[in-house]
């Protein structure tokens, strides 16, 4: 019997501008906390690439975004800029971060990833 893995809760396509050119990149939050990113566009040319681990939310921040799809996808808006990538929604002001859920302030830990800070 094969295993199904976690439902995604959360996802967001987002840009950045390096050395190599504009690459596109895309984000995914499970139901179980792990967010992971893949690689999709190098200067417009389609990419194939696996899903690369980010992050993964502590219990706390999961409890806080839970059920709530709105919720959910402005936390990983914060881990996407967090990242360095820019959201390619547009409903959002390229210079202006999109704020946490309420109730929850993200910070960038050295160790885990994402923590509350109450």
């Amino acid at each position: 019997m094969a295993l199904l893995s976690p439902k995604v809760i959360a996802q967001v396509s987002g840009r950045s501008v390096g050395k190599l050119g504009v690459m596109s990149w895309e984000w995914i939050m499970r139901a179980d906390g792990q967010v992971f990113y893949r690689l999709t566009k190098v200067n417009g040319r389609r990419e194939r690439n696996p899903w690369t681990l980010a992050t993964r939310l502590p219990a706390a921040e999961l409890e806080a975004i839970r059920g709530d799809k709105t919720k959910a996808t402005e936390a990983l808006d914060v881990i996407v800029r967090q990242h360095g990538h820019r959201a390619e929604s547009g409903a959002r002001s390229e210079n202006r971060l999109p704020r946490p859920p309420a109730g929850v302030c993200w910070r960038h830990a050295k160790s885990s990833g994402l923590e509350a800070v109450t």
